[in-house]
């Protein structure tokens, strides 16, 4: 399926291996640069996966997070990745709120793609640590949907963009070059859909405007 793939059988290994991997990027941040900065997606995929890392017994006050895309939507509506990571991650473990880089769904949406962008241009003045990332079934990351603009691979840090597939349309997407920078990058892929898809991106011949996936070097892909 790919570089780095790490197939396993059941709920608890994926969740296990998903925990393993993550702590040990955050381990090596902290011993590296004494600070561990963290791009999280969102979906049902890793929800598991956060809610045991947040009780893993790490220093946590030297951990940022920011999410890779949110969609526009009140920060406490279930569908919205913060709610996600509030109920799991966050719910246990201890980071700071102002190392909590989240978009502020209650300005209006180009506002707040802007203040996003802002934030995330000071935090990553020095690549993320680790990005996670999941993969839908049309091959989008993050809410980088194919066709992918060409602005999502220029120099912008945070685009907004829309997608007919999902109820929520409007949504705050972190670009290409964030993601590609990263140190780490681990996809969670869960059901068979999904490595059809992965496998499907990685013997197609088109390229990152149709699957931006394969803009990405190396990846360590836990798959279920």
């Amino acid at each position: 399926m790919g570089p780095g793939l790490i197939h396993v059988a059941d709920d608890s290994s994926f969740a296990c291996e998903g925990v393993s991997h993550m702590r040990g990027v955050i381990l090596e941040a902290i011993n590296r640069g004494k600070r561990a900065v963290l791009g999280l997606s969102g979906g049902s995929t890793p929800r598991a996966i956060y809610e045991a890392l947040g009780q893993e017994n790490l220093d946590w006050s030297k951990v940022w997070v920011f999410l890779v895309d949110d969609r526009y939507i009140n920060a406490d509506d279930p569908k919205s990745n913060q709610f996600l990571l509030r109920s799991t991650l966050l719910k246990h473990a201890p980071i700071p709120e102002s190392q909590i880089i989240f978009p502020d769904t209650t300005l209006p949406y180009e506002e707040c793609i802007r203040s996003y962008e802002v934030q995330l241009r000071s935090l990553l003045k020095n690549p993320a640590d680790l990005v996670t990332l999941g993969l839908g079934d049309d091959g989008h990351i993050a809410s980088l949907f194919p066709p992918v603009p060409d602005e999502a691979f220029g120099d912008r840090v945070v685009i907004g963009t829309e997608t007919e597939q999902f109820d929520v349309k409007q949504r705050i997407s972190v670009t290409i070059p964030v993601l590609q920078a990263a140190h780490e990058t681990i996809f969670f892929l869960k059901g068979e859909a999904k490595k059809k898809t992965w496998k499907e991106m990685m013997t197609s011949k088109e390229g990152p405007n149709r699957w931006p996936g394969k803009a990405l070097k190396n990846p360590t892909v836990i798959a279920q």
